[in-house]
């Protein structure tokens, strides 16, 4: 990879900025070195993935700053040593250089080798074609969650309820191929559409239901996304929805969802759930006095010491990865290949292998670190692939293993997806890029090894998707028209 005189200096200037203020706030040499070699090799992944309007490049520079670049710039701004919080800070730097010098390479070795397109869906769209995406998206994501919550089974996955749970997870995408579709018809005021504006109010529902941050308030985010890609990023109006989404995220959706998921809002039948949650819901909203309790029972400082910043601790993973780096180094509860091979049994059906794993193993892994009582075996803890592989395998599974893992698993969605890239229109590719980002930023950033490699199905999930939207498309091609014309006409 031969970068340009501007993107050196970019990557330079970046690094240089961390290095200098870490050390002004006075954290100590070693850590800030070894901080500045990650943010480094991070910024050079970036470009080595093709810069943020490609796939790759999008997701490595969220790896790089949801792990370092945001929580870093919080502790500097505060004048905080980056180290006071972190309990193994030398560790933990080393395994985020190490983790992020591999990310590069691995992301660099994908991008040379050959990749046949055979089973590419980034192909040229056709605007039918991607309403009946639209439609068979809709309809499949919210058929599988309401299947998956009716079983009054809880958090149990596995066999068909496993299956339907997976396609309820694909229902926070729902809203972005409508956005697509009604932009490629030049819908006026399409961010306020009739469907839009009811596919955000039905989300928003099922996101309080399901009592999850990341459904209450990733379909917002994929709709905030989609506009300030066709608007440009100086759009204010997009930038008063951020700073709404925001407060109702930190006041609201994540007091309530840390409360609730423990006092029964995940588990017995619908009707018990419900009344739990629509409870605690309105009582969080419209009860001072609750909102601030439950805010400081919900508020578990980690790697920020205000209490105040604990809804954005996912944004400065690197104090989630230290405690599982921390508890390993401590306990000598190097796990080996265990929690790596985990994945490949969850890919296999169940009745070929009795008694397999249906979640990842983060859930394993927080008992290492002793974060969850010894009888919750759902809950699952975010520590993330580079402390995952530090678990595994010490200092070099974290550099192999990252090596082999991005190099992997990006030429596997490079198979499925091509160079997915931002194009500028409402595209096939424009339509994968937006759609894969959305997909995996949160995960590739939060997940374990095992849940990643689980999630290499997701592929071929959505070219079944693909493909039954390319036969109803030619197959019923009867009263879109109507709908189309309506649809580009409102206001």
């Amino acid at each position: 990879m031969i970068l340009t005189r501007q993107q050196l200096t970019v990557v330079l200037s970046i690094t240089l900025f961390y290095l200098v203020g870490q050390l002004s706030v006075g954290t100590s040499l070693s850590v800030s070195i070894l901080f500045s070699v990650a943010i480094f090799f991070g910024t050079l992944a970036i470009f080595a993935g093709g810069g943020l309007k490609s796939l790759f490049g999008c997701l490595n520079a969220a790896l790089i700053a949801k792990f370092l670049l945001f929580g870093l710039a919080i502790k500097i701004v505060l004048f905080e040593p980056v180290d006071n919080t972190l309990n193994a800070p030398r560790t933990t730097a080393l395994v985020m250089a190490l983790g992020f010098a591999g990310l590069f390479i691995g992301t660099a070795i994908q991008s040379k080798l050959f990749c046949p397109q055979t089973w590419s869906l980034n192909r040229p769209m056709s605007t039918r074609m991607l309403l009946w995406f639209s439609i068979v998206l809709l309809v499949v994501s919210y058929l599988g969650y309401f299947s998956s919550i009716s079983s009054g089974e809880g958090m149990r996955e596995g066999g068909w309820i496993g299956i339907a749970r997976t396609m309820g997870s694909l229902k926070s995408f729902a809203i972005i191929p409508p956005l697509l579709y009604l932009w490629r018809t030049n819908a006026r005021n399409w961010m306020t559409h009739p469907a839009i504006l009811g596919l955000l109010a039905c989300s928003a529902l099922v996101g309080i239901f399901s009592t999850s941050k990341q459904d209450a308030i990733e379909p917002f985010a994929f709709y905030v996304l989609v506009g300030f890609l066709r608007y440009g990023f100086r759009d204010r109006r997009l930038w008063s929805l951020v700073s709404a989404g925001l407060v109702y995220y930190a006041l609201i959706v994540f007091p309530y969802s840390q409360f609730v998921r423990n006092r029964g809002g995940r588990e017995g039948s619908i009707s018990q759930r419900a009344t739990v949650i629509t409870d605690t819901f309105w009582r969080v909203l419209s009860d001072r006095d609750f909102r601030t309790s439950t805010t400081e029972r919900a508020s578990q400082p980690s790697y920020f010491r205000q209490a105040s910043l604990a809804p954005f601790n996912r944004l400065a993973m690197v104090g989630e990865a230290d405690k599982l780096i921390f508890a390993t180094q401590w306990q000598q509860a190097f796990t080996g290949g265990e929690t790596i091979t985990w994945g490949f049994k969850m890919l296999i059906p169940s009745f070929l292998v009795h008694g397999k794993p249906v979640n990842e193993a983060s859930n394993y892994l927080a008992h290492i670190v002793g974060e969850l009582a010894p009888s919750d075996q759902t809950t699952q803890v975010s520590y993330g692939i580079m402390a995952n592989l530090y678990n595994a395998f010490a200092f070099s599974g974290v550099f192999f293993g990252s090596i082999l893992f991005f190099a992997g698993f990006y030429y596997w969605i490079k198979a499925f997806f091509g160079e997915a890239r931002w194009d500028g229109r409402p595209s096939s590719s424009s339509l994968w890029f937006i759609w894969l980002v959305a997909s995996f930023e949160h995960r590739i950033v939060e997940s374990s090894v095992s849940g990643m490699i689980s999630s290499l199905i997701f592929p071929i999930i959505i070219a079944s998707l693909y493909i039954t939207a390319k036969f109803l498309s030619q197959s019923f091609p009867i009263g879109l028209n109507t709908y189309e014309r309506w649809a580009s006409q409102q206001s």
